[in-house]
């Protein structure tokens, strides 16, 4: 065999480890289900072990409240929801720094199929990220407005 057909092939092989590494890493829009084994309150990250490993995953599409006390409650209302419970994963892609982010869904018989970061914010517990386009038929604007008019959380002091 030649050298340039070596070549050719160990490139090729490079080629093909580099696409399997990218899915094992999952991409937008893959869904993998799993078990919730921590929750991080400051940023709402949580640790999803999907049986193969785990990702460090932050919820999509919302923004963290940065009050301290319903920070408590939003990741309280995430442990209750998701907590060693099976959920469903939603990769939506990555942060600038490389973080991984995604939709999360409940699994859950009596609480129903639920998207965790549409539920904060109908809970008031976080608001909707502007520059998050994940989203269709206005699920983020219903969910705030229902927040603010039952006046939960962020929305408990705010005038009507």
């Amino acid at each position: 065999m030649s050298l340039r057909k070596m070549l050719s092939r160990l490139k090729l092989g490079a080629f093909v480890a580099a696409l399997l590494s990218l899915t094992s890493a999952g991409l937008a829009g893959d869904s993998i289900y799993g078990t919730v084994t921590a929750i991080r309150q400051a940023d709402l990250v949580v640790t999803f072990d999907y049986g193969a490993g785990t990702y460090e995953i932050r919820i999509a599409g919302i923004d963290n409240p940065p009050d301290s006390n319903i920070a408590d409650e939003a990741a309280s209302f995430v442990s209750q929801r998701l907590l060693r419970k099976n959920c469903r994963l939603r990769f939506e892609g990555r942060t600038p720094e490389g973080k991984m982010i995604g939709r999360l869904f409940t699994d859950d018989p009596d609480y129903g199929i639920k998207d965790v970061g549409v539920e904060l914010v109908r809970n008031g517990l976080a608001v909707p990220q502007s520059s998050y386009t994940g989203y269709k038929y206005g699920e983020m604007k219903a969910a705030e407005d229902a927040a603010k008019e039952a006046r939960l959380g962020l929305w408990k002091t705010v005038p009507k």
